[in-house]
């Protein structure tokens, strides 16, 4: 096990549900600092920033530095910086469009329409003005195209509902900016300095973080919370590299031979 120099790990489903801290996920987190194994947290979730994502872990006993945490939010704003553009219309939530403060969001004809999940938010309004603005030939960028996640109030629909539905009446496909995007694992990769045959990919969606961790070289672990289901586990395109009962067995994958 000597291979493995640093992990990548989800956090809604993972480290916690929601509001709910999920079993052993502060000790797992002590003890890879106590072996100083280097980690990034990365994740699709659209609604938070790194800063509140960082009081959020910390709130739980988790001491984080924000540059540890990688979101969907803060890649896609890295995306637009490094195009050259910076106009954006945003489908988010006030507390994500914090990533984007250096860009220009007031445009009348933006060059990126940037979806994410609008919870309770959501309007057709709000949908109809973004798709205007596809319309007259901005790109769309989908933060991530996940279908549900599970919150306090169970299986809730996610981004990805609304990014089909943009997709389909403006005739355009969306740049994925999350997981399983290759360009998200390598940013996170490119940060711990480490090649993806030493990395592990812990997470609880098969599609997004198991898949998406496989298709870089990257071996990932699944655990049965979240939005796991048993069904995962008899999928013939995907096997898992190991999977355990929850982030509480983390220990064991560094111990098993």
């Amino acid at each position: 096990m000597e291979e493995i120099k640093g992990l990548l790990i989800d956090l809604d489903g993972v480290i916690y549900n929601d509001s709910e801290l999920i079993t052993g996920a502060t000790e797992s987190i002590r003890w890879l600092r106590d072996k100083n194994i280097p980690f990034r947290f990365i994740t699709n979730t659209t609604m938070k920033s790194r800063t509140t994502l960082q009081q959020k872990l910390q709130s739980f006993g988790i001491e984080v530095k924000r540059e540890e945490i990688f979101t969907t939010v803060y890649a896609a704003a890295l995306y637009i910086k490094k195009s050259g553009k910076d106009k954006c219309h945003l489908l988010l939530m006030n507390d994500a469009k914090e990533e984007f403060h250096d860009l220009n969001l007031e445009a009348e004809n933006p060059d990126f329409v940037v979806v994410g999940d609008l919870g309770e938010e959501l309007s057709f309004e709000r949908m109809n003005i973004a798709f205007q603005k596809l319309l007259s030939g901005a790109e769309l960028i989908a933060l991530q195209k996940n279908r549900y996640w599970l919150s306090d109030k169970g299986y809730t629909l996610d981004a990805g509902a609304l990014v089909a539905m943009l997709e389909f009446a403006a005739g355009k496909k969306g740049q994925i900016i999350g997981k399983p995007s290759p360009h998200f694992f390598a940013l996170a990769l490119n940060d711990l300095n480490l090649k993806p045959e030493n990395v592990v990919m812990i997470g609880d969606d098969i599609e997004s973080d198991i898949i998406g961790a496989h298709r870089m070289g990257i071996r990932g672990v699944l655990v049965k919370t979240g939005k796991f289901l048993p069904a995962d586990l008899e999928r013939k395109d995907v096997v898992p590299w190991r999977t355990i009962d929850n982030i509480g067995d983390l220990y064991n994958i560094f111990t098993t031979t």
